[in-house]
């Protein structure tokens, strides 16, 4: 039977001594608000040692267009001249640039200079940092020139800017246009454990030439390609949210729930959360529960070295599949 949230705090309360000889729980909202936050702090510390929660995200790397290098910081200035790059027929285009400036998407009929804007994008001042923009391209004419040109008032920088020979399903999945191209982890990463790597029709190898930074997006050079990636990862588990309805939170269960998309610590090591939590309470509250505190947290770090460590027993399922 799987182990939930009620088990859990009443096992805590018995730690606590807030359980009468006939098995009644009396207790105060403020250890119940405490066992609840405690509760999803161990789950934390759990994922985070020997109760870690397996994730893969499967990648497809195969850049589509191999166009000339724009990755070096352009920089507009107001007094020079507009900087811009054509292309016959083009059907979408990305860049990557700052504020304040203008970028405009426009067309030509062949042998004209003569452009009429297709739009306009402006870029606020309040753009500090290079922010990648995507657009499809609708052509009057397939004969005619599309151009995609740097004007404004002010100085501002861009770069990665290319117009596309072809069109996406939507803007949103017009390809990046970067010597790195940045795919975004799964909102319930927490830790990474290896990268996968496969050319052609070749087995999964070991790949280490990624870059992974703090905004959570895993770099792989473009010309690592094509290829299809597994991003091997340790997930977040997915912390309670609490109604203060005591019957419907002792409901709340741990483990896998892949219906659901929940993952929690298995049962195994939820056993051992009631030591965390009443560790925790004791410990804040002070005076003469700080010794019994500290106890209950050596046995708890004990049985924590117990449990079947990191990869051994994960659940291996496909967490997210992304194509561009």
């Amino acid at each position: 039977m799987a182990v939930t949230f009620g088990d859990v705090r009443e096992s805590t309360l018995a730690l606590l001594d807030e359980l009468d000889t006939s098995g009644v729980i009396q207790t105060t909202a403020d250890v119940t608000a405490k066992i609840y936050d405690f509760t999803n702090k161990a789950m934390v510390d759990l994922a985070t040692t020997t109760a870690k929660i397996h994730g893969e995200q499967y990648l497809i790397h195969s850049p589509a267009y191999e166009g000339s290098d724009t990755s070096e910081i352009q920089t507009f200035l107001p007094d020079g001249a507009d900087i811009s790059i054509t292309l016959e027929n083009a059907k979408s285009c990305f860049f990557e640039a700052t504020g304040p400036g203008t970028v405009v998407i426009e067309e030509a009929a062949v042998g004209s200079t003569t452009y009429t804007a297709l739009e306009t994008i402006t870029i606020a001042s309040t753009v500090t940092s290079l922010t990648e923009y995507r657009r499809l391209i609708t052509p009057s004419l397939s004969t005619n020139t599309i151009r995609l040109r740097f004007t404004g008032s002010y100085t501002f920088s861009f770069r990665n800017y290319v117009l596309y020979p072809y069109t996406f399903a939507t803007a949103a999945l017009v390809q990046q246009y970067r010597p790195y191209f940045e795919y975004a982890l799964p909102t319930d990463f927490l830790q990474l454990d290896k990268v996968m790597v496969k050319y052609g029709r070749g087995k999964y190898s070991a790949y280490t030439s990624y870059t992974l930074d703090n905004d959570n997006k895993l770099r792989i050079s473009r010309y690592d390609a094509p290829a299809e990636f597994i991003v091997h990862y340790w997930r977040m588990p997915t912390k309670f949210t609490f109604t203060g309805v005591e019957a419907t939170d002792d409901a709340l269960v741990f483990g896998i729930d892949t219906v659901n998309s929940t993952y929690r610590v298995s049962d195994e090591a939820a056993n051992i959360i009631p030591l965390f939590v009443a560790a925790k309470i004791l410990k804040s509250e002070g005076g003469s529960g700080l010794t019994f505190g500290g106890d209950l947290m050596n046995d708890y770090e004990f049985r924590k070295s117990q449990l079947l460590a990191n990869s051994a027993g994960y659940v291996g399922e496909i967490a997210n599949v992304t194509g561009w």
